[in-house]
């Protein structure tokens, strides 16, 4: 069936009036080609490193999915592409099953591959790795059915997570994440001058942590016993036990730290886009003593258009926010809000090495503060971080 489009007619009217003729449709086939192509840029590499029994094939499948994706979307540039005009809801479940299918299978591939014993070890790793740093796909397509609250959805997305080890995701994204973001108590939007390694090693532990408290409250709330198959958490990590039994005992104890190295990387690939996100964004505290409403001001979008094939419209994320249970094919571009300056994969490059993203993103999330400190989300204990901010404050007012 065929979708509405999303949004309000006043924003999406902006948009288009913003973009005018630049405005690009993107053919409905584009989408599922490019999800298997992705898929074959993985599994292909793997089957060379297998086949030829060397290492040198995985450096294919980091150059593509890693620097040639990111480079070419920041050459088409953002913003005046349409996708999906005739997608509708039953299709994009389809492709998100399918992806899901793919990712199951790339995992249990590169985990086949690293204990086969064929390649050389550091070669193993660094897929093993590759693998899971592009399987950030994973709470993107989890993310999708988690936030449809019935329980087939819920179920269909800790499936989902188990293929990398993320039982506590959608529990902490839903009721932590979208209730506090672009807060100080949000352990998942990050502060003005952190480091991304620094806010994974500070962020994971209260993120699981979280994620397992507040399944815990929601179903103390509902009169159900929390240590039973409704919690979710429990039954995200009982599949992801369950999925590695069978490798191991298929392949033999060798899989299982080529398996907790897999799990490893999505989380930290999760945690390195939570850090992209919402990096510096602080709802203002209002005269009530509440933080003002969620708006796109307080996520970091991109509109890249490989990035939005590939990942299902995820770096349109300031109107997952603003509706948080609409389907990826209905997010739209907003014109307003912070806009990275490139797709979410190239943030992703920026953001491991830490000078080149402050010395990118500090004035940019200075400039779309306008100045106004208490629209900064910064650390009152970290004197250098505070000492930066004054001195970019300074420079901006300066040059109003």
């Amino acid at each position: 069936m065929s979708t509405a489009p999303s949004g309000t007619g006043a924003q999406v009217a902006a948009r288009d009036s913003a973009q005018g003729e630049k405005t690009i449709a993107v053919p409905a086939a584009a989408r599922p080609v490019l999800l298997v192509a992705n898929f074959a840029a993985q599994i292909v590499p793997l089957w060379m490193m297998h086949h030829l029994g060397q290492g040198w094939p995985v450096f294919i499948m980091a150059g593509i999915l890693l620097l040639i994706v990111p480079a070419i979307d920041h050459l088409l540039g953002q913003g005046g592409y349409k996708f999906d005009p005739k997608l509708g809801e039953t299709t994009m479940r389809g492709l998100l099953f399918a992806q899901a299918v793919f990712l199951l299978l790339t995992f249990a591939a590169v985990v086949a591959v690293a204990a086969s014993g064929r390649v050389p070890l550091w070669a193993s790793i660094f897929a093993v790795v590759t693998v899971g740093i592009i399987n950030v796909h994973i709470p993107v397509v989890a993310h999708d059915f988690g936030h449809k609250m019935d329980r087939t959805n819920r179920m269909i997305s800790n499936a989902v997570c188990a293929i990398g080890g993320l039982g506590y995701f959608m529990p902490q994204h839903v009721m932590g994440h979208h209730i506090h973001v672009a807060t100080p108590e949000d352990c998942a939007s990050a502060r003005f001058g952190q480091t991304s390694y620094g806010f994974i090693v500070k962020s994971f532990i209260p993120e699981v942590m979280g994620g397992i408290t507040l399944e815990a409250e929601r179903l103390r709330k509902r009169g159900l016993p929390v240590w039973s198959f409704h919690n979710d958490v429990i039954m995200g990590y009982l599949f992801t036990f369950i999925l590695a039994g069978v490798l191991v005992a298929l392949l033999g104890w060798i899989a299982l730290p080529f398996i907790l190295l897999h799990h490893a990387s999505v989380w930290f690939s999760l945690m390195l886009n939570d850090y992209i996100q919402h990096y510096g964004l602080m709802r203002e505290m209002m005269p009530n003593g509440r933080r003002e409403p969620q708006s796109p001001a307080h996520s970091w979008s991109a509109d890249a258009p490989l990035c939005n094939l590939m990942v299902f419209n995820v770096q349109r994320h300031a109107h997952h926010h603003e509706r948080p249970k609409l389907s990826y094919q209905d997010l739209e571009a907003l014109d307003h809000g912070a806009k990275c300056p490139t797709g979410y994969f190239g943030m992703m490059v920026l953001a491991l090495n830490p000078p080149w993203w402050h010395h990118v993103m500090d004035p940019l999330l200075v400039e779309h503060a306008q100045g106004k400190r208490e629209r900064i989300n910064v650390d009152p204990n970290s004197p250098s971080s505070e000492k930066r901010l004054n001195k970019l404050l300074e420079r901006y007012h300066a040059a109003a």
